[in-house]
């Protein structure tokens, strides 16, 4: 079920990475794969999580796959904002 949980985050992950992609290509903004890449796999790492603490329920696995990665990168860059000022 761990794996299953996993491929839902990751499931949830690429989503939020697809709209943040077609987001970027309107607005012609530069996409750091890399950084895409990282974040697909973190939310892999975050709907497993999820799924072992919501005892396995696949659904949440995939929706905490695309909230939880934008909320990763969020405080990702208010510490990161904080170190530069």
């Amino acid at each position: 079920m761990i794996l299953e949980a996993a491929l839902m985050g990751l499931l949830g992950g690429m989503a939020r990475a697809a709209v943040g992609l077609l987001k970027a290509m309107r607005t012609n903004v530069k996409i750091v794969w890399p950084y895409a890449l990282l974040t697909i796999c973190c939310s892999a790492v975050v709907g497993v999580t999820a799924g072992i603490i919501f005892d396995s329920d696949l659904k949440i696995s995939l929706i905490a796959g695309y909230a939880g990665t934008d909320l990763l990168e969020n405080v990702y860059k208010i510490i990161f904002r904080r170190l530069i000022i």
